[in-house]
Order: C-alpha cells, then sequence, then structure tokens
C-alpha cells in the first residue's frame, strides 16, 4: 500500500507541475515575454525545461524524504560498495576455512577408521590374553600345591631351627651377662683410680692451703669488689670494653701483688662467664655496671678466681638531691658521735633503696670524708638541742656510685 500511495503521490506533483509549467509557457508564448532578454520562443523551451527539472527535483525529494533506502542509494553508494566489497572477502575466508574443516573433517574420518581398526587388533589380542590367563591360573593351581608341600618341609626345618636358636640365645645372654659384669667393673676401676686422683690433688691442695695459712694472709677476701667499669653497649663496643676491664683488673692484680709487667694471669674468669656477660650487655638497652667480684678468699700467689656481676646503670641522685634529713636532740656531747653515726646508716639505707650497688664487704654504697665527720660534729656540739640533719648529693651519682655527700644542719 505504501508503493501505490507513493505513486500517487509522484504522479500527483509530477502533473501539478506539468500542468503550472504548461500554462506557464502558454502564457509565456501567448505575451511573448523574453527572459535574460532571449527571444520568446527560447524562453519557452527555457521554462519547459525547467518544468522537467522541477518535476525530477521534486520526485527525488520525495523519494530521499520518503524512504531511507533511497538516500541509502543517493549518499551512501561508496560506503555499501565497500561493505559489499568486506563481505564478499569474509564470504571467501569462510569458504576457504569450510574447505580446510572438511579436510580435517576427512582425516580425523580417517584417523576414527584406524582406531576402529585398532580395537578390532585389541580384541583379537584381548581374546588371547584371557587364554593365557587361564593357562597361568592352572599353573598357579600346580604352583600353590608345591608351595604347600614346601610349606610343611620348611615348618619342620623351622621348628629345628628354633630348637638351636634358644641354645645361642641362652649363650648369648649368658655372655652379655659376663660382658656387662666385666665392663662394670672396669667403670668401678676407673672411678676408683678417679677417686684416687681427685683425693690425691684435694690432698695436695689442703696441704698448700694449710701452709698458706701458716706463713701467708689473705690477699683478696670472697664478694671483694676488684674492679667496676659502666659499658654502653649502643657503641658496639661492648667485648672490647669488656675484655679491657678485665686486661686492666689483671694488671691492677699484678701491681698489687708485687709483680706488674709480669707475663701472667693473676685473675681467672670462665669462658662461659665472659660470654653470659657479653651477651646481657649486648642485649642491654640501656648501659650497664660490670663488677669484677672474687668468687672465695684468695692467699699467697693463688690465682684470684672471680666473677663477673652486671646491674642496669641509671642515675640515681643528681648534684644537690637531699638523700636523707632527720631531726635529733643533741641532750649531751657524750651521744652525738653515735647520732651522726645512725644518721649515716640511715642515708645509706636510703640509697641502698633507690638502687645503689653496696659493697658486698662492708654494705655501705659511698664514704664521708673524715674533716666532713669532725665538723658536723662539732657543729652539733656548738648548736646543741634540736637540729635537722641533711644529706646532701655532692656530685650526680649512678647505680655504681659511690656516693659523696655533705650534711647540712638546720636549728
Amino acid at each position: 500500500m505504501f508503493g501505490v500511495a507513493l505513486i500517487a503521490i509522484l504522479a500527483s506533483v509530477g502533473g501539478a507541475i506539468a500542468y503550472i509549467g504548461d500554462k506557464v509557457g502558454t502564457k509565456v508564448g501567448k505575451k511573448k515575454l523574453s527572459l535574460f532578454g532571449l527571444r520568446p520562443k527560447y524562453t519557452s523551451i527555457i521554462v519547459a525545461v525547467t518544468t522537467g527539472i522541477m518535476i525530477t527535483t521534486a520526485t527525488l525529494i520525495i523519494l530521499t524524504v520518503v524512504s531511507s533506502d533511497v538516500r541509502t542509494a543517493l549518499f551512501h553508494m561508496e560506503h555499501l560498495r565497500a561493505g559489499l566489497g568486506t563481505l564478499a572477502a569474509e564470504v571467501s575466508q569462510k569458504n576457504d576455512e569450510l574447505a580446510a574443516n572438511q579436510l580435517l573433517f576427512q582425516m580425523q574420518e580417517q584417523e576414527y577408521n584406524g582406531l576402529v581398526t585398532n580395537i578390532a587388533h585389541v580384541t583379537h589380542q584381548l581374546a588371547d590374553a584371557r587364554e593365557q590367563l587361564a593357562d597361568t591360573v592352572e599353573q598357579r593351581d600346580q604352583t600353590r600345591l608345591a608351595l604347600h608341600e614346601t610349606q610343611e618341609d620348611y615348618q619342620h626345618v623351622y621348628q629345628e631351627l628354633q630348637t638351636s636358636t634358644a641354645s645361642i640365645q641362652a649363650l648369648a645372654a649368658t655372655k652379655v651377662t659376663l660382658d656387662k659384669r666385666i665392663a662394670g667393673l672396669n667403670r668401678e676401676r676407673s672411678l676408683l683410680q678417679g677417686d684416687l686422683e681427685q683425693l690425691a690433688a684435694i690432698t695436695a691442695k689442703l696441704r698448700d692451703g694449710i701452709q698458706y695459712l701458716r706463713e701467708g694472709t689473705v690477699l683478696y677476701r670472697a664478694n671483694e669488689v676488684l674492679a667496676t667499669a659502666v659499658i654502653d653497649p649502643s657503641a658496639g663496643q661492648g667485648e672490647n670494653e669488656l675484655w679491657q676491664l678485665l686486661v686492666a683488673t689483671n694488671q691492677q692484680l699484678l701491681r698489687q701483688t708485687g709483680k706488674p709487667g709480669a707475663a701472667m694471669s693473676a685473675l681467672g674468669v670462665s669462658q662461659a662467664e665472659f660470654q653470659t656477660a657479653l651477651k646481657a650487655i649486648q642485649d642491654s638497652p640501656t648501659s650497664m655496671v660490670v663488677r669484677v667480684v672474687a668468687h672465695r678468699n684468695t692467699v699467697g700467689t693463688e690465682q684470684v678466681v672471680a666473677h663477673l656481676e652486671l646491674n642496669p646503670n641509671k642515675q640515681i641522685f643528681a648534684q644537690g638531691d637531699i638523700i636523707a634529713r632527720a631531726t635529733v636532740n643533741v641532750a649531751s656531747e657524750h651521744d652525738i658521735e653515735s647520732v651522726v653515726l645512725q644518721f649515716l646508716q640511715q642515708v645509706n639505707s636510703s640509697a641502698v633503696e633507690k638502687g645503689m650497688l653496696v659493697d658486698p664487704l662492708n654494705g655501705t654504697v659511698g664514704s664521708i670524708r673524715g674533716i666532713e665527720l669532725f665538723n658536723t660534729v662539732a657543729q652539733l656540739k656548738r648548736k646543741g638541742g634540736s637540729i635537722e640533719l641533711q644529706a646532701v648529693a655532692l656530685s650526680d651519682t649512678s647505680v655504681a656510685g659511690p656516693l659523696a655527700i655533705k650534711i647540712l644542719l638546720e636549728q
């Protein structure tokens, strides 16, 4: 229906334009009008041609507006040709692929036929294998019967072997018992020999000790602090500084025993003790106070056996800190010194509570100059009555000490 309507519209428009052109041409002919200075004859021809052009133009415009196919044919013909060329190439490529697939199909069909042939061959071989299996089963039954007879013979032989083995085991057990007895006697002999040697060494040491006790004096007492140092692990010189501390302590002992510069070791610290102390120093986040402490009493020319004590280092008192204070009432001159000594004991206890290391021999953390003690006693005698005593730190003091103090009096 759309095509009929379109033809009708085109015919109507073309007829209308032709009619108008005819009228215009007739009118131009009758009135002998002239366009562009031309003769009326040519003017009439121009009107007729223009009318035809208008009819064609109107037809194309209407077709273009109404039909997308006409628009495509008029304006996209080259694109359609290119698309047709591309499609033709794709069709050719698909045809080639189809031909290749057909060839592949033929090859696979040939392979399938070959497989069918192989299956038939394998089936034939399977039938042969089944026959061979039947023969093998028959041989197995015969072999099993022979094996049963062999096992009966084996049982008889095994029983005889067990009897012989029991006899051998009894003899072996007797041998093992005798070997253990001999080994035990040898160990006891070795132990006795070692005990004899140890007793001989102990006797020699006791004899030397008695001689030392008779003729010599105790140079260093047990738990006596031989040297003290602060080692900081952050510098990465922990091992070197610890070794230098031991070397310096050894030289100090040689000087004290009257053998300075001697090529000998007056100090004895075990390697395990050294390694344990070094690991503790290296693992510590802060510096460590290391003290070399005598392990036992040392007399004569004995080597000083020592161990290492380690404590984290920190500041206990700053210069000017009041360590302790106490109010005393000086009633007479006879108890003034005892009052001062009791106050010093209080100072010592306060410092120990704060974390200072004490001297293992006398339990003190420091000392006071004799002149300081004399002046304090003298001032107390002069003032008399109720007086407050204050112990003030003379300098910054760490865990290792020693603690130096000054006593202030306030009345």
